[in-house]
Order: C-alpha cells, then structure tokens, then sequence
C-alpha cells in the first residue's frame, strides 16, 4: 500500500509540473524578500539648474525609483529609475525649492520612501568677483612670511586680517603692529582688517563678554587701535566662547557693529565651524549663525583643522565634512557675507605629538623621508605616512592646491562670497594658481 501511495504521488507531482513548469519558481519565490528603504539620502553640487542625488544602497535592490515634488513635501511624481545610487537632476529652475526621496526596488516588490529632503537650487544671479581674503601674521620684528605672500599675489587678494591684537579679560589689547603689511594694503587697494584674539581661551572671554564695560572697553580700544593705524575694519576671532556666553557675544557684535559701522569701519568675524545649531554645544554652542550675520559684514566659517593636533590624525577639512558645514550656513546666513576657511597647511602626528607645517614644508618633509604621497578619494585629501630613524610611526595630512580645488568648487557651486586662507606665508604657488584658476582672477 505504501509503495502505492508513493507512485500516485510522484505521478501527480510529474502532472502538476507539466501543467504548470512556473510552480517550483512560484514555491522558491517566497523565500525572497522586499529590499528595506535606502538609510539616507543627500546632496551636492546645487546650482541654479542643476543638483546631484546620492542615497545609501539597500541590500538586495535591483534598483531605485526617485520621485521629486516641487515647493511641498507633497504630490510626487517619479522622475528615474536607476540601477546606481546617484543621480543627476538637471533643467531645474532657479531659486526654487524641490523635494525629493528615494525607493528601492527588486523582482519581490517596493520599499517604503526614503528620507524626504528638500534642495534649495541657486538664483541665476551671482557673485561676480569671489574675495579672497588672506590671514596675515607678525610673530616677531622682521618677520617677513606673510608680507612676501602678499606682495608676491596682490592681484589675487583682496583683504588681509592681521592676527595682531590679543584681549584680555577687561577689554586691553596688545600686540605687534605689522606697519609694513597695513601700508602696503592701503597702498595697493587691498583692506586691512585688525583680528582681535582671546588667546583661545574661555575665561578671558566670560569676563570680557559678561560685563557691560568690559565690552565697552574693548570697543573703544578698537576704535583707536583702527584709526591709529590705518586699518579698515576689524575681524573678531573669540574661540573657546563658553556656550552659555552665547546671548553675550551676540550683544558685544550688536554694540561693536553700531559703533563702527557708521564710522565707515567693516566688522567681520571667524565662527567655528559646525553643521546644525546646539545652543549647549560646548566648542561652537555660542555663536549663533543666525543672529551674528545681522552685525557682521563678512562671515569665516572656519572649515578647518576637522582633524587637529593632540587628536586623531585624518583629514584638515575632508570635503564631505566642509559641505555639511556649508549646506548648514546658507540656510542662516546670507551666501554674500559667507568666506569659506581654507587652510594652507598640515600635521604630522604621532602617537604623543602633533607637528605644523606649511605646504612647501610638508613636501620637503616628504621628500627627505622618501615617502610616497598618497591621495583619499573619500575625504579628497592627500596624506602619506612614514616611520623615523628612531622607529616612530607618523601619519601625515596636509591640504595642496589639488584638495583646495574642491573646495573652491563649493565656494562656486554655493555661491558664497570667497574664501579666507589661513595663513598667508603657507601656502605654495600652485595653491594661488588654483585660486587664479577657479575664481578667475
């Protein structure tokens, strides 16, 4: 009987199979499964027609379907479906806001959307001429580094900060005066902006910010210390703000801006870079991109040292990183009062130190260790790494003319403003042909 039963069976099984050949696809289908929805989705390169769409991939995906909506999170229209994770938009109009979100797809069915976001494309009207604008410094008398930069590239630079004058607590300045570098400025229709330091350090700035007087101090001081030598304005660099002294520092530019600006004076500031506003955050919670460009005439967002000394060796300002610092700023601050930091420099860390050094130096550092320069296509960076006579290991980042291309790609894709090179004296001649190449000058 049991030998019966197991003929009939394969019997029936060879009838189903001829009747229907789609039956062992059909039963091994539902092993399959719908990919998830992409984990992110982003943007780069937003001109006034153009935007290029990247999203994660999705395990399992054949492929992706983009929808887009115009000015509304609403009413999407499928747009693409694509076998990569990128995308390029084109003939968008300017000055209008799309949004868009992404799903993936295979042969067992849609995801859910991704991340809805939004994009902001371009006016068709923009900056014209891009400033440059160059950090200068005066270490000691006779110190001549950044003079010959800039007589050396006077055509390309439009305003020099010089890092001259340290405050303290009460609103005192002091420091070496570069007589050599304002007259020169003055003389070749290149401004010169006095920088104002707290020496990086917080306490110094708690005591100058929190009192009214303190402020005024400060201020009258500055006022003298521009028309006594001949200066156009003034850059104010605070750093280490303590994130509780936010409303402080937003009331001493409020009352620097009213007293200079009628007197002809340009009020500029350096804010540290950050790519969201956290009031509480303890490095950049105080400066607040939203209020600071209502009493400033010029912004440097300080996209640099990403990676710094006594911390991890990486990149001085990788591109992705830079780009989030941007997308951030023009949301809060206008694109025409926006300068992009650009360093001229790198470290060369160990295990227990981190050492400076300027482009030409690096590349004399990598010459004499024999080592091979290497480029990151993620960050967009160079770097290379050796070992001493002494059989430490170094790992060396630094930025050149062929990183600082990208960044001045962005400076052009966002329509910002310029750039502010830290520091004059640093940089090499191919980093001034970049500049000439991309900005045209």
């Amino acid at each position: 009987m049991k030998r019966c039963k197991e003929l009939f069976m394969a019997v029936l099984l060879i009838t189903v199979l001829i009747l229907n050949p789609g039956y062992i696809l059909a039963k091994s289908s539902k092993t399959g499964s719908t990919p998830l929805a992409p984990a992110s989705i982003t943007y780069s390169n937003v001109t006034s027609s153009d935007a290029t769409l990247s999203w994660a991939t999705s395990l399992g995906a054949a492929g992706y379907k983009l929808y887009r909506a115009t000015s509304y999170d609403s009413n999407y229209t499928l747009i693409a479906t694509l076998s990569t994770n990128t995308y390029k938009n084109t003939a968008l109009q300017p000055n209008t806001t799309y949004w868009y979100f992404v799903r993936a797809y295979n042969s067992y069915g849609t995801s859910l959307d991704s991340k809805h976001i939004s994009i902001a494309t371009l006016p068709t009207s923009t900056i014209s001429k891009k400033l440059v604008l160059g950090y200068a410094t005066y270490y000691y008398s006779g110190d001549s580094s950044s003079y010959n930069s800039m007589t050396a590239n006077t055509s390309t630079i439009d305003e020099i900060a010089t890092d001259t004058y340290t405050a303290d607590s009460t609103g005192n300045i002091s420091g070496l005066i570069p007589t050599n570098q304002i007259t020169y400025a003055n003389n070749n229709g290149i401004k010169a902006f006095a920088m104002i330091t707290n020496n990086f350090d917080g306490a110094i700035a708690k005591s100058l910010l929190e009192t009214s007087q303190n402020r005024t101090n400060l201020i009258n001081n500055i006022v003298n210390a521009l028309k006594l030598n001949g200066y156009k304005g003034v850059n104010i660099d605070l750093e280490g703000v303590y994130y509780y002294d936010r409303s402080y520092l937003t009331a001493f530019m409020n009352e620097l801006y009213t007293t200079l600006h009628p007197q002809g004076f340009y009020v500029t500031m350096a804010v540290p870079a950050k790519t969201s506003d956290s009031p509480s955050a303890s490095w950049n919670g105080a400066y607040d991109y939203a209020a600071l460009p209502n009493y400033s005439d010029q912004i440097v967002l300080m996209t640099y040292d990403e990676h710094y000394p006594g911390g991890t060796p990486g990149a001085i300002a990788s591109i992705g990183w830079v780009e989030n610092v941007i997308k951030y700023a023009v949301t809060v601050i206008p694109r025409e009062k926006i300068l992009l930091g650009t360093a001229a420099y790198g470290y060369d860390w160990t295990s227990t130190s981190t050492k400076a050094y300027g482009i030409s130096g690096i590349y004399n550092l990598a010459l004499t260790t024999a080592s091979s320069i290497k480029w990151d296509s993620v960050s967009q960076s160079p770097y290379f790494n050796y070992t001493d006579s002494t059989g430490i290991i170094h790992s060396v980042w630094f930025e050149n003319s062929q990183s600082l291309n990208y960044k001045l790609d962005l400076v052009n894709s966002y329509n910002l403003s310029g750039i502010a090179i830290w520091r004059l004296g640093l940089e090499n001649a191919d980093y001034w042909t970049s500049i000439k190449t991309k900005f045209s000058r």
